[in-house]
């Protein structure tokens, strides 16, 4: 028997060819071995599966490795972003930077007319498969008819009248979605330098014109100065017939008992804090055969810089307590010192011991002398916000886990630049945090909205405090969608339509941000596309709950939707809440990178210094205030005078003042 070779690496066998072996199996099977009979018998079951497109090949080898429990590497895959790579509606692809003269609001349009198109097929494919019939149809061959296609188009140009509502657009509404790593400002200088022709080159020649062609070139240079200098000193004697020693003061160039300036120190806090540079690393580039720095001593300068920050730190907290609505999130840290006191007897005393609780931390404060210097970081920060918590439930005792937890929040409902982001190390959770703060809350504001995952250790369970606030929670659209993308090799078909819905949560909301938001327009939007795309997915999620156990990854996850249905759906009547607790997560991620970089690793004050660096610096970026600037203004202040009155040098009150100055003087 021949094959057929249709092209290359592409052997297929012909259906003449495949009766002809069917028939000779029938004639000889009393005369072939047992073994080989059975395999030629199924020889015919086997072409048939293989016949066809490749989409139904897939989906057979997709069967045969979820029975044999294989996922191949290149299926394992994370969340990933929602909206992710698309095709435009014709199936190819957006074209490349250069060549796209898409404007972004034209792209996110597209995408909502794309993503209608293709819903519209999902939900027939779903109800396919609920009656279990036609399963291997691909989505995309699925057509519309001219009625869903009139439908689709009409809802399409609602939707885009909607985006249109409002005069103008609202700028407290704009979305906390940027990445405020990107903040710091560097030193910008500008110089020019005239090129002329040699002389030897017009040499012979008649000179008939010169022009100019200006040129650009761009320069960066690491430089380690070492400033010598002579300070004079005099013996001088008062009337009393009493000498001492006069000498200048230094603390223009740098901060006292330091050998560096300011300058380096506030550019050192940069490349540390802001962008995770490793300590050991930076004091290996920054040493010279004059001068060898060790990632010590510059872990001892930025505890120096977090202790001159910290009455800021402080007061941003109460700044925060009082805002409308907190968006949280928190990732497990791991600091060595806390890791070694876990493994030690349970009745040795804790490094933390002094500062555990806000009693004990008062109590510390009030029993040391009364100098800043005197007190650590951790019993300054443990008298206001606590530092071990108790667990909740019935297995009693203290958390033994430590947690950095960030929170963000508008000290002004109205000013996009009044954001305060928070970071908290302690051994506790979103929810303590969370419970600190409304302690620290003023009674009249009793409406507070939180957004964060739905955790039960995200939430407030303090009974006064729940009883003395109004409190409502909103979900994180992405918290709901993971599992479906985490587990889509699980069930392709429903996760594909689920991820596809959840997409369109997304582009709405990217409409939104491209069109400018207002109070009109997006509770317009939400209220109709946002909504029915909600509906739909409470449908697929009851359809794949009677599918999936509840103790499988996918059961859970459609359970999850609904049983908080409401709470993932507040932020669709509440234009201040954002679709996803995205922001909280991107500030989180850092963590991890600073965390395998960094001293911080090691001691808890380390890990205090960077929690009041961290949120000092990232207000600061939301605050539209010079990182550079703002940190030479506060630290060559007087501590003392920041200590008295911290709120006249947060980020904010600094931008505002700045702001003012150019009013007076334009060339400030």
């Amino acid at each position: 028997m021949g094959f057929v070779k249709k092209k290359k690496d592409d052997i297929t066998i012909s259906p003449e060819q495949r009766a002809e072996i069917a028939k000779w199996v029938k004639e000889h099977a009393s005369e072939l071995p047992d073994g080989v009979r059975i395999v030629l018998e199924q020889s015919e079951h086997l072409f048939s599966a293989l016949e066809g497109s490749s989409y139904q090949v897939s989906k057979i080898l997709m069967q045969w490795r979820r029975a044999m429990g294989i996922i191949p590497s290149s299926e394992r895959r994370k969340s990933g972003d929602p909206i992710g790579p698309n095709k435009q509606a014709d199936g190819l692809k957006p074209e490349g930077v250069q060549g796209n003269k898409e404007t972004p609001s034209e792209r996110s349009h597209r995408l909502s007319n794309w993503h209608r198109n293709l819903s519209r097929r999902h939900k027939r494919k779903a109800k396919k498969l609920k009656k279990k019939e036609d399963q291997m149809t691909k989505v995309e061959d699925i057509e519309l008819d001219a009625d869903e296609v009139a439908e689709l188009e009409k809802e399409q140009q609602e939707f885009l009248e909607r985006l249109k509502l409002g005069e103008k657009v609202d700028p407290a509404l704009e979305s906390a979605t940027q990445t405020l790593m990107a903040g710091a400002e560097v030193s910008v200088q500008e110089s020019m330098e005239l090129l002329s022709v040699p002389d030897e080159e017009t040499a012979g020649v008649k000179v008939l014109d010169t022009l100019v062609e200006t040129r650009e070139r761009y320069d960066c240079a690491l430089t380690v100065s070492r400033v010598e200098i002579q300070v004079e000193k005099k013996i001088v004697e008062d009337a009393s017939g009493e000498r001492r020693v006069i000498s200048p003061s230094t603390l223009h160039l740098g901060p006292p008992r330091y050998a560096v300036t300011w300058d380096f120190l506030v550019n050192s806090i940069l490349m540390i804090v802001q962008y995770a540079m490793p300590m050991h690393r930076l004091a290996r580039l920054l040493s010279s055969d004059s001068k060898k720095f060790t990632a010590g001593y510059l872990a001892r300068l930025l505890q120096y810089v977090a202790r001159r920050f910290a009455p800021i730190y402080l007061v941003l907290v109460d700044a925060l307590a009082d805002s409308p609505v907190w968006v949280g999130d928190d990732t497990s840290v791991r600091v060595l010192e806390v890791q070694d006191a876990n493994k030690s007897p349970p009745d040795a005393p804790k490094p933390w011991a002094s500062y555990g609780t806000t009693e004990k931390a008062v109590e510390t404060y009030n029993r040391e002398e009364d100098e800043s210097e005197k007190h650590s970081l951790g019993v300054i920060l443990g008298r206001e916000l606590g530092f071990e918590f108790p667990r909740r439930g019935p297995q009693g005792g203290t958390k033994t886990t430590l947690h950095t937890t960030v929170l963000s929040g508008r000290s002004n409902a109205d000013d996009p630049r009044s954001l305060i982001v928070l970071y908290r190390s302690h051994l506790g959770s979103l929810g303590n945090l969370l419970e600190i703060l409304l302690e620290k809350r003023s009674p009249k504001r009793k409406q507070v909205v939180i957004q964060s995952d739905l955790s039960t250790a995200n939430l407030v369970v303090a009974a006064e405090l729940c009883t003395k606030f109004d409190i409502t929670y909103a979900g994180c659209a992405s918290h709901a969608r993971r599992p479906f993308a985490l587990h889509e090799q699980e069930d392709p078909d429903y996760c594909a339509a689920m991820l596809h819905y959840f997409k369109g949560l997304f582009i709405y909301e990217l409409c939104l941000d491209t069109d400018g938001r207002n109070r009109e327009r997006v509770l317009a939007v939400r209220g109709v596309d946002g909504l029915k795309m909600w509906e739909t997915i409470k449908d697929l999620a009851e359809t794949m709950k009677e599918k999936w156990s509840q103790k499988t990854k996918l059961g859970d996850a459609a359970n999850y939707i609904l049983k908080n249905y409401d709470k993932l759906t507040t932020y669709l009547k509440d234009p201040r809440l954002e679709l996803s607790n995205n922001f909280s997560e991107r500030m989180l991620r850092m963590e991890k990178i600073i965390e395998s970089s960094s001293l911080f690793r090691k001691t808890l004050e380390g890990r205090f210094s960077l929690d009041i660096m961290r949120s000092v610096l990232q207000t600061a970026v939301a605050a539209g205030a010079p990182l550079q600037e703002y940190l030479h203004f506060v630290l060559r202040t007087d501590p003392k005078e920041v200590a008295a009155h911290p709120e006249k040098f947060t980020p904010l009150a600094y931008s505002k003042m700045k702001a003012k100055q150019q009013e007076t003087d334009p060339t400030t």
